[in-house]
């Protein structure tokens, strides 16, 4: 999936030719065309003027902000802490302070206007540093198969809806022979940690699908989970596990640098990258869909039978409640009935999934209201 606007550029368009007639020039030239048409065309198209912030009536415990030096070899995690906790000694709110690794530190909040307001600081200018929120804080992204190749991302953006805001939409590319081809599937990037369960184009439903990031893995030391570019280790070759690039590499030895395998280290038959996908797929299986929320009767296990039945005593409160908001109770009733009750199971449904999609505060009294309405319309 192309990420930046160098991946729309990279597609291996053939230089121009030289000492070419007239007429080969107006043909290249239409050709180029259409070429710049399609890398338009696919170009990654996010919200205009989007920044990422906390909801005012966010609910969340924390609400963190990442802090980072405006140089690439700026060790702000390295820095001593007592000199970092002087340079915000003037930032409001801060709750803790945590180093997550030598480029990069995290506030931690407890309002969000607190955090947001971070975002703007002096201190951040006056120090060379820049703050922003984590994607993973404030926003989700989700995956849609079978759109239509020949519509644009900026068609998509402004054709498509859904239960949450949009703000970003992507096409996945694959490469066939130096070019990038586009498919039919696209990432939706929407605002809130929950993906919707559908999302609709021109009232056609397609299904919200749980994006999972591939597994990263260095070109330079073949190690996982970072980039080359910021690999500070030796040079290993994806070969024979020697001290140089792969490009440079004459043995007729295969041996992987990571299990010791006779195959290339980039290869997807490692046990140790298998491994490592498993486990990067588990973590980034954590974030919930409206869809994982609903919940069918055989969920549940068959509880055992019990002797006696356990009676529900209906309480003065519930009784003074108008006949339109009154809770059914079930007396003389077992708890195995409970479970299976399906108009209680459709109700605590539709009332996770309207919690998902409001922004209100979650009180106790808001929750049981939301209830009580769902109830009364089964």
């Amino acid at each position: 999936m192309s990420s930046d606007d160098d991946d729309i550029n990279f597609l291996g368009f053939p230089s121009d030719p030289v000492g070419t007639d007239m007429v080969a020039n107006k043909k290249r030239k239409l050709g180029e065309d259409g070429r710049k048409e399609d890398e338009s065309k696919y170009k990654i198209f996010s919200k205009p003027g989007y920044k990422r912030m906390y909801p005012d009536n966010c609910t969340n415990g924390e609400f963190p902000v990442y802090v980072e030096g405006l140089k690439q070899d700026d060790k702000i995690g390295n820095k001593n802490p007592l000199l970092l906790s002087k340079i915000f000694k003037q930032v409001k709110g801060i709750h803790e302070s945590r180093r997550l690794k030598a480029n990069k530190i995290m506030l931690v909040f407890k309002q969000a206007s607190a955090a947001n307001d971070f975002l703007k600081h002096s201190c951040l200018e006056e120090n060379s540093m820049k703050a922003y929120i984590p994607a993973s804080s404030v926003e989700a992204i989700g995956v849609v198969r079978y759109i239509p190749k020949e519509t644009s991302n900026k068609d998509l953006f402004h054709k498509l809806t859904a239960d949450a805001e949009i703000i970003t939409v992507r096409r996945f590319m694959k490469k066939e022979q130096d070019e990038l081809v586009p498919l039919t599937t696209i990432s939706v990037t929407f605002v809130g940690t929950v993906l919707p369960q559908y999302i609709y184009l021109d009232n056609w439903r397609y299904k919200v699908f749980k994006y999972v990031p591939p597994l990263m893995q260095c070109y330079k030391c073949l190690k996982f989970n970072h980039s080359a570019k910021i690999c500070r280790s030796e040079q290993v070759c994806s070969k024979c596990n020697g001290k140089h690039n792969y490009k440079e590499c004459t043995s007729e030895i295969v041996k992987c640098s990571n299990c010791q395998g006779d195959h290339f280290a980039i290869s997807k038959l490692c046990p140790i990258k298998i491994e490592k996908q498993e486990i990067h797929k588990n973590k980034n299986n954590s974030n919930k869909t409206y869809a994982s929320l609903l919940v069918k009767n055989n969920d549940f296990p068959s509880l055992p039978q019990r002797s006696q039945n356990v009676p529900i005593v209906q309480s003065n409160k519930i009784k003074n409640k108008p006949s339109g908001q009154s809770l059914p109770i079930i007396v003389n009733d077992s708890i195995e009935n409970i479970v299976n009750n399906s108009k209680l199971i459709d109700a605590v449904v539709k009332t996770l999934i309207a919690l998902g999609n409001s922004n209100q505060i979650k009180t106790s009294a808001h929750i049981r209201e939301e209830l009580l309405k769902n109830l009364s319309s089964s």
